[in-house]
């Protein structure tokens, strides 16, 4: 339990990275004057590198572990955290230089965060017993959306304490660096950054690596210390009995029914991100001031939001074993395409304050429930232990794609919606039918995952179709 906690941290770094620009976002748009084209590719750029990381995380997770790649992902997190505060000292000094250097580095944050992703939920994944591995995988989310919740947390302090000791206002731009908020949002994340590290640095490495690697006693070591000397057993026998001495060739990927099993991890992908929350999530302050609340506020209910979210990725925590990962799935579909549709009429009929903060809080119930966390959960469990890493590369950097046009998209989608509606309607009412779409996906095509251990699993793939 508590080295599943500890890799998931990697979420929270996710998380945190990813949420800075939620909050810090409407101050970058103002001191810049950046147009719907320009904001949307600063609030995406890190996720370009988020997209790449993953693949280049494949190569490293089987090179040299999953716990090392943990850490080289913290170092480039601490070297995006501090040049994205002061991208000014490598740029030319103009408008168009700060916000390509800013570009440049919240890109290397989004290598780091990419490599998280495939390297922490992959870890957890490979420790967890069968019986455990739902509720443990599902941390990561849990970390991810408390990450999300702290970041916009700090950014509020980080306002309120220039405000009270400097008196910087709603509206200002300090000419003085110190006194601009955004730039203390993005180095604040350097006190995580450490933190992990210093906790990574204590784990031990993920046993079905080492017995890929024919470390098999080390493996069977590290499985007793998590759930006693017969399961370590039992696991290394199955694990013995499904490695194969071959070297794992990318083309392996399409052999058996290995693209039918990619397919799946990659519509897991997208439902997770399109169904409404993962889109809308870097905007929540922007949609807040629009429906009339002031900035501050705006901010501070963007932390009650993600605070609903955490609840319910608890109740997912304690679902997923249970119940199983499609009913889960299927459930929340059916949710988010009644919320989505009603986060369409509150906007539609001009709905202000705090009906359109309630109904973007809705929003987050099928996303923290399943949408959010069971794509992490089961792009981790549904392939065999040779081909894992480069199968989850694959889903996951796919993944990064989805969240990149959503978030790169979004302003232009609910512009568009305005011209031809009048609000921002329209680009709910579009999660409404992606939803719709997610739940026929649960119930005709996603396989389900409960209490079947990884090597079951990676082995079902015999065919095109199961």
């Amino acid at each position: 339990m508590w080295t599943a906690f500890i890799a998931a941290i990697g979420g929270f770094l996710f998380g945190y990275d990813l949420g800075l620009i939620g909050a810090a976002n409407v101050y970058l748009e103002e001191q810049f004057k950046l147009s719907a084209a320009a904001l949307g590719f600063a609030t995406a750029s890190a996720v370009l590198g988020c997209i790449l990381g993953p693949v280049f995380g494949a190569w490293v997770c089987d090179a040299i572990g999953r716990k090392k790649t943990m850490i080289v992902a913290s170092l480039l997190l601490a070297v995006s955290a501090v040049f994205t505060a002061v991208p000014d000292l490598l740029s030319d000094g103009t408008t168009a230089g700060i916000m390509w250097s800013f570009n440049f580095f919240r890109f290397v944050g989004g290598l780091g965060v990419g490599l998280c992703s495939i390297a922490s939920p992959m870890y957890i994944a490979e420790l967890a017993p069968p019986t455990k591995r739902g509720r443990f995988g599902l941390m990561y989310q849990l970390a991810v959306v408390l990450g999300h919740a702290v970041a916009p947390l700090i950014a509020l302090g980080i306002v309120a304490w220039l405000r009270i000791k400097y008196g910087v206002q709603q509206g200002d731009v300090p000419e003085a660096w110190a006194l601009q908020p955004w730039r203390w949002m993005f180095f604040s994340e350097m006190a995580s950054i450490l933190a992990f590290v210093g906790f990574v640095f204590r784990l031990p490495e993920s046993p079905r690596w080492l017995a890929e690697k024919g470390r098999f006693d080390e493996a069977e070591d590290i499985l007793r210390r998590i759930d006693g000397p017969e399961f370590a057993r039992a696991e290394i026998q199955e694990m013995r009995g499904t490695l194969h001495a071959e070297q794992c060739r990318w083309s392996d990927l399409l052999a058996g029914g290995m693209p039918w099993a990619l397919f799946i991890g990659i519509m897991l992908a997208f439902f997770g991100n399109w169904t409404g929350w993962s889109v809308i999530g870097g905007y929540i302050p922007r949609l807040f001031e629009a429906a009339g609340y002031r900035r501050e506020d705006a901010i501070r209910d963007f932390v009650f939001v993600y605070g609903a979210m955490a609840a319910l990725t608890l109740v997912s925590i304690s679902l997923a074993d249970r119940v199983g990962r499609r009913p889960l799935w299927m459930v929340a579909s059916l949710l988010g395409a009644v919320i989505t549709l009603l986060c369409g009429f509150v906007f539609a009929w001009g709905w202000q304050g705090t009906p359109v903060m309630i109904v973007i809080a809705l929003v987050t119930i099928p996303h923290g429930l399943a949408l959010g966390g069971l794509p992490w959960l089961m792009m981790s469990e549904l392939y065999p232990t040779r081909l894992r890493a480069k199968a989850v590369a694959v889903t996951t950097t796919t993944l990064w794609v989805f969240i990149f046009t959503g978030a790169y998209l979004f302003p232009s989608i609910t512009a568009w919606s305005e011209r031809m509606c009048g609000s921002v309607a329209a680009a709910f009412w579009l999660f409404t039918g992606v939803c719709i779409l997610s739940f026929f996906f649960g119930w005709l095509l996603m396989p389900e995952t409960k209490g079947r251990t990884l090597e079951e699993i990676g082995e079902s793939w015999t065919s095109p179709r199961r």
